[in-house]
């Protein structure tokens, strides 16, 4: 035989023990599934009343309806006690007695027969399984029925108390305007930090060595409407935050009570030409006033940002009005938060050009 054909005998034997070990393999793995299936009780299933109901399209074999003989023999649940009367209806713990008319005489009750009549014991087991609470032969209070409410007298509804005549009322308000304005704390404490020095023939106004500006800041206030700015009270209230009428007949504010010092911020009218001047002033009404803050000026930009927004905040508490941006919209903290951001940029622009 020649070498070819040897190997094809060698791969047919090879193939063929292959096969004989599949199904070798798979008659044993046959009988221990049948032998693990007796041994967990498999053989008894036929026996077992559950058969019956069994559907193998369900995992569990589907719902199974079991008798109640089954249950018993199980122990699930205790035979039924049998009564000689069977299952009589069930009563309500307490009859309600009738009312009877008294011109109605009551009919007789039927007689029981002989029979019929129970005994104390069976009586006992008759009221235990028909559910009553009580026996028919206890009396029922008819009385009444828990204590007596008691209803606590209304109080007496208190005096109306008179109203204020128009006098009382108008001194009222002329207190509430001659009294001090209320100012932010930094504000404040900066002001009165300041000491009072004469002034010098050759001390410039107030704003009036601010130098050119080239960012500027701005805040508007614009009153309600239908009403105005008096300018007494914007006088009153700028002076009292620290603000000084002077260049261009508007008021300013400077670090330091000298006027030669850096301006922080100025304020002026919203309406044209947008000034102060002290002899307007009195009969003087304005819509809105505009504070803004010239970049470069202040040597704490930030600083000053915040004494001007405080100084506005105090006019809208003691004047009345609503804050707004330099487009006149509403004033929000991420609006402050941009203005801030402005300057930070602007100062450090500001150190790249000097280094």
């Amino acid at each position: 035989m020649s070498l070819r054909e040897w190997l094809i005998a060698i791969g047919t034997l090879v193939i063929l023990g292959i096969v004989i070990d599949g199904i070798r393999r798979m008659r044993r793995a046959r009988k221990e599934s049948m032998a693990i299936s007796s041994g967990m009780g498999a053989d008894d299933l036929d026996e077992s009343p559950l058969e019956e109901e069994y559907n193998p399209e369900l995992p569990n074999g589907g719902a199974r309806t079991i008798s109640r003989d089954v249950l018993e023999e199980r122990g699930y649940v205790k035979p039924e006690k049998s009564s000689r009367f069977g299952n009589p209806p069930p009563k309500p713990t307490r009859p309600a007695k009738e009312t009877r008319k008294p011109e109605q005489p009551a009919e007789p009750e039927p007689e029981m027969a002989e029979d019929e009549h129970l005994s104390s014991a069976d009586q006992d087991d008759y009221i235990q399984d028909a559910g009553w609470g009580a026996r028919d032969d206890e009396t029922v209070d008819d009385g009444i029925v828990g204590e007596p409410r008691t209803v606590a007298p209304e109080p007496a509804p208190r005096p109306a108390e008179p109203e204020a005549t128009e006098e009382p009322r108008a001194a009222r308000k002329a207190e509430t305007e001659n009294a001090p304005p209320i100012v932010t704390s930094e504000v404040e404490e900066d002001t009165a930090r300041r000491t009072p020095t004469a002034r010098r023939s050759d001390q410039p106004l107030a704003g009036a060595n601010r130098p050119e500006a080239r960012e500027v800041i701005v805040i508007n206030i614009l009153a309600r409407s239908g009403e105005e700015f008096s300018g007494p009270a914007l006088k009153k209230l700028f002076e009292a935050c620290g603000l000084e009428h002077g260049d261009m007949d508007i008021y300013h504010r400077h670090e330091e009570a000298d006027t030669t010092s850096p301006v922080q911020f100025s304020v002026a009218s919203a309406v044209e030409p947008g000034t102060f001047k002290p002899s307007d002033i009195p009969g003087m009404k304005t819509p809105g006033i505009s504070f803004f803050m010239s970049l470069p000026g202040p040597s704490k930009p930030l600083q000053a940002f915040d004494f001007m927004l405080e100084t506005a905040q105090a006019v809208v508490r003691n004047l009345g009005g609503e804050l707004k941006d330099e487009r006149r919209s509403v004033m929000t903290p991420q609006t402050i938060e941009h203005c801030r951001q402005r300057i930070r940029e602007f100062e450090r622009k500001q150190r790249s050009q000097r280094v």
